[in-house]
């Protein structure tokens, strides 16, 4: 985000940025318990089609 982004796509895109510039990853892979949501939001910052919310469970 600091070289000029909004964000990251993706863990292993902010994994990769971590190694190249400290050495070694920091931020860690999502795990059973965490949660993710995503939401698209227009101008007027109403959700263009919803929240999708998904928690990640152990397989």
């Amino acid at each position: 985000v600091a070289e000029g982004g909004l964000g990251y796509s993706c863990i292993a895109e902010i994994r990769m940025i971590e190694t190249i510039y400290e050495g070694e990853a920091k931020t860690r892979f999502m795990a059973p318990g965490d949660t993710v949501r995503v939401e698209m939001r227009d101008k007027d910052n109403h959700s263009i089609f919803g929240a999708i919310e998904q928690k990640v469970v152990q397989a």
